[in-house]
């Protein structure tokens, strides 16, 4: 279990945390609070026993180390994953004021399509939907918030992708797991003493290189987008790919803004134009006020609109405001 490798360095309250399968999301505030994401609302966690800041700077750096990099006052930011994909992210001294920063993002497992159905969040129909515009290889954006389940959805849709076709994932953390057999995982590092970082935009251009079926792009950040764009507009069809945003055309507007951001020289519209032109759908996420995920919207994308200046979409699904 990946949670063996960091469970001897914190205190035993803390192990039960890490290891307690209702929790998705477990924050450490230094010493000023231990918080915890259950079912998607969080909660306070009081500790009958205190530890001090130090120990737990000490437990993390060790932590660090076991997963190959260092956190110190020069270096005192750290996102990394454990081997099952579950996230570590570390933000300590001089930054952290009251203690050193932790929070463990945990993949207790993943679901399939059916399952979130069932679960409610999915409706049959939207995912049916889905599927399709999977299977005849349109592009599509996973959208919503941070622990809006954009990760979660994106597994399941890709356990609908025929198992011959082959997948290059693009991932920074790696964290999902992909069942087809011809499918490489490729990981975006950040620069560390000894290692050169390897960005994704640079994954995507070698991922063009490797005969992809499919690019999976984990969650698309900052000029990466121009990237991707390129790749979906050159005949990589079937790409599929998260990102950060408030709605699904808000989904659009952000990834042209990326673009824009590593080709500032381009004229606005025709980036606009050119992500009309290369994403076919977007699927929007996001958790209510009940800790609930759910899927609020699809929309099909035709292009973009120069004189309306505005992208031409399509609602295919949109969930009551309830």
């Amino acid at each position: 279990m990946s949670f063996q490798l960091i469970l001897p360095f914190f205190p035993e309250e803390l192990r039960v945390l890490l290891l307690d399968p209702s929790i998705s999301d477990l924050m450490i505030n230094g010493t000023t609070g231990v918080f915890a994401d259950r079912g998607g609302l969080v909660e306070h966690i009081p500790l009958s026993a205190p530890y001090t800041n130090d120990r737990l700077q000490a437990a993390i750096e060790r932590v660090a180390r076991i997963l190959g990099q260092d956190l110190t006052s020069q270096n005192p930011i750290l996102n990394t994953r454990l081997p099952d994909g579950s996230r570590v992210a570390v933000v300590g001294s001089p930054s952290s004021i009251n203690g050193p920063t932790l929070t463990v993002r945990k993949f207790n497992r993943w679901y399939t399509s059916d399952e979130l159905v069932a679960a409610g969040g999915l409706p049959a129909h939207v995912r049916d939907a889905a599927v399709s515009l999977i299977t005849r290889r349109k592009n599509g954006i996973i959208s919503g918030g941070t622990g809006s389940g954009k990760s979660t959805l994106m597994k399941a849709l890709l356990d609908h992708v025929p198992l011959q076709e082959r997948l290059v994932v693009i991932e920074q953390p790696a964290e999902l797991r992909i069942a087809h057999p011809n499918a490489v995982r490729w990981e975006a590092v950040e620069a560390i003493p000894g290692q050169v970082a390897i960005t994704p935009s640079q994954l995507v251009a070698a991922a063009l290189r490797h005969r992809p079926d499919r690019i999976i792009m984990g969650e698309i950040r900052d000029e990466c987008g121009y990237d991707l764009l390129q790749a979906m507009n050159t005949g990589h069809g079937g790409t599929l790919s998260t990102l950060h945003a408030d709605s699904a055309i808000d989904a659009l507007d952000r990834l042209a803004d990326m673009a824009l951001s590593a080709r500032t020289n381009l004229d606005h519209a025709f980036v606009r134009s050119q992500t009309g032109k290369a994403v076919d759908f977007v699927l929007h996420c996001e958790r209510d006020a009940a800790g609930r995920r759910r899927v609020r919207e699809l929309i099909t994308v035709a292009g973009y609109s120069h004189g309306d200046q505005c992208f031409q979409t399509e609602d295919i699904y949109r969930a009551s405001a309830a």
